[in-house]
């Protein structure tokens, strides 16, 4: 970023928080030292409870992270029935099992799923009554139980950020609280190598979202902006390698590291993009990553008139240093989902035109984003979705604000 750009954060950063995790575990095989991270900050031996999915608890690659717990007196107990982005009703089942076993240490590893239910875990281990008191922000009463989280995609963030994503019929709800932030995060190599394309392309791309919405946020900071375009020059130089050549060490390790990063910037929270993926994931069962992936070209188009400070500094981040002009990016962007295989439009997911003016409604009314830089009204989010339904980008890029 120019010095200018810095400057200018700096005088509109000084009473900003940034949360991140007290001790981040990295380089190959680095699971092993979790039980060994914990002790050292006085987390007492006892049991610790993993939560994953079944697949993972099946295969031989958490063994490492097994083994590294009980070597430092940890008794190994796992909750292996993440099957979904919890809902409501999976953390009764979850609140049910860690009030009954009380144990020292929570470990969450898998993807966003597995780690938001593992934060939900380590909350209800030490507050009362069910998750439903906890929705908001900065509402929980006790420190939880000391929680550790091991991803095993390159996306999400859940590792570095206070929030926990839950699911119910009538939406998405947040947890966002300073006590969920992990005690120990860990980014081991070894646990993504075998990521299915599908996935290294969906959670590579949500991973890009976090670093460009979180830099667009009016809430951002120097810090934040630092981690952002870090985080979007790795992603998009290494996100397609590790697409094409998924055995590739050094591109999953730069997505690995660039989706903390991203994961970090998410201090600054994210912007429109999330609330337009959100409308759509109410509507089709597609993956987070996907959806975030198709709103981030439209999201950037819609904000480019508020002329963010060092946006050329992003665009050339998402460019490979190619170009500086916003407009640039997104197209960059677009064609990335075509690499990856994301769907262009509204219409390639199956959502008909009727749905356009709900969506746009429920958009600012459900999901607003007081910290996106241009205000989101139905007036003008009518012609962006409109542009997103077709998948005309530069039909965004002329619709009036």
């Amino acid at each position: 970023m120019s010095i200018t750009s810095y400057n200018q954060r700096l005088e509109r950063s000084a009473a900003s928080d940034f949360f991140a995790p007290q001790c981040v575990l990295s380089g190959d095989g680095a699971a092993l030292r979790v039980g060994t991270a914990l002790r050292k900050r006085g987390v007492a031996s006892g049991p610790a409870l993993v939560i994953c999915d079944r697949v993972l608890l099946e295969s031989n690659v958490l063994n490492p992270l097994f083994d590294g717990l009980r070597s430092a007196d940890f008794a190994v107990d796992v909750f292996g029935d993440v099957t979904r982005e919890p809902t409501l009703q999976d953390t009764e089942l979850v609140a049910t099992w860690v009030r009954e076993r009380q144990p020292t240490a929570v470990i969450g590893v898998g993807g966003g799923s597995a780690m938001d239910l593992a934060k939900v875990a380590a909350l209800l281990g030490t507050n009362d009554g069910p998750i439903d008191h906890y929705i908001g922000a900065d509402l929980v009463r006790n420190p939880p139980i000391s929680l550790a989280l091991v991803p095993t995609t390159a996306g999400t963030g859940a590792e570095t950020t206070r929030i926990s994503m839950l699911a119910s019929d009538s939406g998405k709800h947040i947890i966002s609280d300073r006590m969920i932030v992990p005690l120990v995060a860990v980014l081991d190599i070894d646990l993504i190598i075998q990521l299915p394309r599908a996935v290294t392309a969906a959670t590579g791309m949500d991973a890009i979202a976090h670093a460009t919405e979180a830099f667009l946020s009016t809430s951002s900071s120097v810090l934040t902006v630092t981690m952002s375009l870090r985080a979007a020059q790795l992603l998009s130089k290494w996100l397609p390698v590790a697409y094409t050549e998924p055995d590739s060490r050094k591109a999953r390790r730069a997505t690995l590291y660039g989706a903390f990063l991203a994961g970090l910037g998410l201090n600054a929270g994210v912007v429109l993009g999330h609330s337009m993926a959100y409308t759509v994931a109410n509507r089709v069962h597609l993956p987070h990553g996907v959806t975030t992936a198709m709103a981030l070209p439209f999201c950037l188009a819609y904000n480019a008139a508020a002329n963010v400070d060092g946006i050329d500094q992003l665009a050339l981040a998402i460019t490979g240093g190619h170009r500086d002009d916003v407009r640039s990016a997104g197209d960059s962007l677009m064609e990335l989902n075509e690499r990856l295989g994301m769907p262009s439009s509204l219409a390639a997911v199956g959502i008909v035109a009727s749905e356009l003016e709900a969506m746009a409604k429920e958009c600012t009314t459900k999901y607003p984003r007081p910290t996106n830089p241009v205000p989101m009204t139905v007036e003008h989010l009518m012609p962006l979705y409109d542009a997103w339904f077709r998948g005309d980008l530069n039909a965004a890029w002329m619709a009036p604000r």
